[in-house]
């Protein structure tokens, strides 16, 4: 794995921001949602906040795989292509904002769309790893690896994607409180 240098942080800019936009975009147009805010600027709030069936305030964190990982043998037990890093402060706010958070990856390299809900991340196998920031200033940062091929609910659109997350939200309370165990897409219920 080599070091990231200035140059990429100006791709992960432009294409994050337009993925940002078309999200937003898609997010707007959904007929039972309505955008309160778009935080995507934000390193305080998930990326939108939005008023859901039942009047629900729902948030999601988007984000994105740009490219196969190179030297990350932390997960021996995930084939790469099912591999996903999250940063732990991700993680952390995802489980600040509670029931209704979703996180929403693009995943560019196997052009799919993966949604895990709040109880997902909480639930799904992980393993907790720290990288060395390239600043140089031997500050580390927090990764959690997780699968795609676990608890995530994969599609090939954004649009499927947030209907998965709308029709979840509709369910979200019973499911909360009932016994049972929380339905998986790759696991008996």
């Amino acid at each position: 794995m080599r070091d990231r240098v200035p140059a990429d942080w100006k791709v992960d800019l432009r294409e994050r921001h337009q993925l940002e936009a078309g999200v937003r975009n898609e997010l707007a147009a959904h007929p039972e949602l309505a955008m309160l805010r778009c935080s995507t600027a934000s390193t305080e709030r998930l990326d939108y906040q939005l008023a859901g069936p039942g009047a629900r305030l729902l948030e999601i964190e988007l984000k994105m795989k740009r490219q196969v990982y190179r030297g990350w043998s932390y997960r021996p037990d995930v084939p790469e292509k099912d591999l996903f890093i999250l940063d732990e402060l991700a993680l952390r706010k995802l489980i600040d904002a509670g029931r209704y958070a979703f996180l929403l990856v693009r995943d560019l390299p196997c052009d799919r769309w993966a949604v895990w809900s709040t109880h997902d991340l909480v639930m799904t196998s992980k393993v907790r790893v720290t990288r060395q920031l390239a600043v140089g200033t031997g500050a580390v940062k927090g990764k959690v690896l997780i699968s795609f091929a676990e608890d995530a609910s994969l599609f090939c659109d954004v649009s499927s994607s947030i209907d998965f997350i709308v029709d979840t939200l509709k369910t979200v309370d019973q499911r909360w409180s009932d016994i049972a165990p929380w339905p998986s897409p790759h696991r008996a219920s």
